[in-house]
């Protein structure tokens, strides 16, 4: 057996930083952060998550698309002191929702969270999301913004004027009723993750959304409660490019299956040129 299927045996079992030790039990939640420049956030995160799940079965995995600041380097230190945290580092990659696609299909845990890893989603309501979805009459638990007991945190009046139009474009495209179909913080059953799977798009940062208007048949869904944060290091990666590509994301579940996506992002950009503009 080579070296390589020698370390994937002894993750699935042992600790081999401690091999004497008992065999370790499989994660039954893996929070996937997919991450660009959060090297300052991550060893916080993972501290937040060590709080907030005590003797939970759990693993995170950051997937980072080639982090300058360092990020993968800083999440592989960690992984060498504590088993449950995992990287996978892409290279000439880029792009949330794909990011979140390949870590969830990298974990064997049963059920599956997607939060930032910029700490501006609460690691603290993860247990009664897992504790909701573990009942077993719900598909997805939302982290939501614009339930009773949330809300969006500093956020100024454009910024949440911009997202609650967004929301409502958002709720014309699913089958799913979500209250806040935006949210990057949410946690789901893998069989309904798989379920979605063919149907992605896999394009921009709105993966909920994505997953939703992808399923073949309504997801049942729970709401918990939560007040996004203030962000602690790093910049934002609110910009135009955000924009235009949930725009696409729009388009493609909307006309995807007619006209392709990449004919429809073509028109529109070389519409934009030959009139002097881009297209956000």
């Amino acid at each position: 057996m080579d070296s390589s299927h020698q370390g994937l045996t002894a993750f699935a079992g042992t600790d081999p930083r401690n091999p004497g030790a008992a065999p370790r039990l499989p994660a039954e939640l893996a929070i996937i952060v997919p991450t660009f420049n959060e090297a300052r956030n991550v060893p916080l995160l993972v501290d937040a998550l060590r709080n907030a799940l005590g003797n939970t079965r759990w693993e995170v995995v950051f997937v980072d698309d080639n982090s300058p600041d360092g990020t993968a380097d800083r999440a592989r230190a960690l992984a060498l002191e504590d088993p449950r945290v995992r990287v996978i580092h892409r290279y000439d990659r880029r792009g949330l929702a794909s990011a979140c696609v390949e870590g969830i299909l990298a974990t064997s845990a049963p059920y599956v969270a997607v939060m930032d890893g910029d700490m501006q989603h609460d690691e603290t309501i993860l247990l009664d999301m897992l504790a909701r979805i573990r009942r077993g009459d719900i598909d997805l638990v939302v982290g939501s913004r614009y339930v009773e007991g949330g809300g969006m945190g500093d956020w100024n009046k454009r910024r949440i004027a911009m997202s609650e139009f967004a929301t409502m474009l958002a709720n014309r495209l699913t089958k799913t009723a979500i209250g806040d179909p935006m949210s990057g913080f949410f946690m789901l059953t893998r069989d309904a993750f798989m379920g979605s799977l063919p149907g992605l798009s896999s394009v921009g940062f709105k993966i909920l959304l994505d997953i939703a208007a992808s399923s073949p048949t309504p997801l049942r869904v729970a709401e918990v409660p939560f007040t996004f944060r203030t962000r602690q290091h790093g910049e934002s990666k609110l910009d135009g490019l955000v924009l235009w590509e949930y725009l696409q994301l729009l388009l493609d579940k909307a006309f995807g299956h007619v006209v392709p996506i990449r004919f429809v992002s073509f028109a529109l950009v070389g519409g934009s040129a030959r009139r002097g503009r881009t297209p956000c």
